[in-house]
């Protein structure tokens, strides 16, 4: 929420010191000590709170409500002002509140999604992961899908928006392969322009029509995003573009990490979009095949002059500080959350971090972690079991694969496979629910998350 204004501020402390300084005389009259004093008592309740005392507190609640309206827009999410040449500048930020006057939503999910087009006029197709330099990856090439794997994961988009209109998309980052947009970070996009020969027929014309039209991006950064075994590619214009002129105005990633509510009539789900990118970034010399701050792919002199990293040797160190900000953030905003539902969007899935994001579950309640980064489809539910024994207080999304980069697992002709596809999530009060759909439109899992009532605190 946007910060108060000095008359609402200061009516609102109006009401905190009424009701602190008549609680405090009653406690001294009745020489009760404090820690014995349980205000929702019905007795302490009736001897309290007097006729006088309920309008008081009915106009705090109007006042309050008239607030929340005043402080929300409607059936959309308000970028914050556009920075002059700073991508970080809104890193941190809570956006203003979006407010849908529904009681259920969907809410479409992809990531991993945008192809290369090697040449003009010819057709977009999966970056080639199946190369012997990834060993894990060799497979045989399947015609008909792994050859325009985006077209198709993007024509089931199209189809479901028909029956189930999304209001919004989250998208969990690696939005151009192989190396993000096709600019450098030393560039302002804003100022010089964009690369129309990407964002143009990858993104605005690949997903368009039914129920997409006019539907927001709400996104995260992946690897990729930053030039995959660099970092000085075009970065910061994933986060201008949230602000292009001439764009549909659909996209939404104004910082590397922020947040936003979404308020629905009867509940609402607080969204933190977390820059995890630190798991691809090593000190220069090592894993230098996928390694953001690798010393060779990274050209000498390598920088971001406006932002950072500022050389290939502070790389590393860049990115983990960039995590450690973001780790006190998290908890802060966390921890003020009263939100029904707390959903964090990440690229990588947690288990490249499995104590941290097992402790922060635990401890707050998150009920849903979001992800991609692993070029398949999969719904982890919470506490299940997977590989290495590892699970999590919370459910998991992995949505990587929609089709930029060829699949990690190999397609079926007719779908009946997890490597292509999108999650649709169905969010109302008492449970979220997610259905996987593959490329051809085939159902391929279904989870419900009900409502959790109260979280531990550990």
């Amino acid at each position: 929420m946007s910060e108060l204004s000095d008359l609402n501020k200061a009516q609102v402390q109006r009401f905190i010191s009424y009701f602190k300084a008549k609680r405090e005389r009653l406690l001294s009259e009745r020489d009760v000590e404090k820690s014995e004093f349980v205000s929702d008592r019905l007795a302490d309740d009736q001897a309290i709170y007097s006729k006088a005392d309920e309008a008081l507190l009915l106009e705090a609640v109007l006042l309050a409500e008239s607030l929340l309206q005043a402080d929300c827009s409607s059936n959309a999410f308000d970028a914050p002002t556009p920075p002059v040449a700073d991508p970080m500048q809104h890193n941190g930020q809570a956006l203003r509140d979006a407010c849908f006057d529904k009681t259920a939503s969907h809410v479409f999910v992809i990531g991993d999604w945008g192809g290369v087009q090697y040449a003009e006029g010819m057709p977009i197709m999966p970056a080639d992961h199946r190369s012997h330099l990834f060993p894990k990856r060799v497979r045989a090439f399947v015609n008909g899908v792994d050859n325009c794997a985006q077209q198709r994961v993007a024509a089931q988009m199209f189809n479901w928006s028909l029956a189930y209109p999304p209001d919004y998309i989250i998208n969990v980052g690696d939005n151009f392969y192989w190396g993000g947009a096709n600019s450098s970070c030393e560039s302002n996009a804003l100022v010089e322009g964009f690369r129309w020969h990407q964002w143009g027929p990858i993104f605005e014309d690949m997903y368009r029509g039914g129920g997409l039209d006019g539907k927001q991006w709400l996104g995260v950064l992946g690897n990729h995003d930053y030039g995959g075994f660099l970092f000085t590619s075009g970065w910061h214009e994933t986060i201008f573009y949230t602000w292009a002129a001439g764009s549909s105005g659909r996209w939404l990633t104004p910082a590397q990490y922020w947040q936003v509510k979404a308020r629905y009539t009867d509940f609402s789900v607080d969204y933190y979009f977390v820059d995890t990118n630190v798991h691809n970034a090593w000190p220069s010399g090592h894993e230098s095949s996928h390694n953001i701050c690798s010393d060779m792919h990274n050209s000498e002199g390598a920088w971001c002059p406006i932002t950072g990293p500022y050389s290939v040797e502070t790389c590393y160190s860049w990115f983990k500080t960039l995590w450690e900000l973001q780790t006190r953030w998290l908890d802060q905003r966390l921890s003020l959350s009263a939100a029904d539902w707390q959903i964090v969007v990440s690229h990588f899935p947690p288990e490249y971090n499995v104590e941290y994001w097992r402790t922060l579950g635990a401890r707050y309640g998150i009920d849903l972690l979001i992800s991609g980064h692993r070029h398949f489809q999969q719904i982890i539910q919470k506490d299940e079991v997977v590989r290495d024994a590892i699970s999590f207080p919370f459910t998991i999304i992995i949505s990587g694969g929609g089709g930029g980069i060829t699949a990690d697992r190999k397609p079926d002709l007719f779908g009946h496979d997890d490597a292509y596809g999108f999650m649709d999530l169905f969010l109302t009060k008492h449970k979220i629910s997610i259905k996987a759909i593959s490329h051809t439109g085939a159902l391929r899992k279904e989870v419900d998350i009900p409502r959790q009532m109260g979280a531990a605190i550990v």
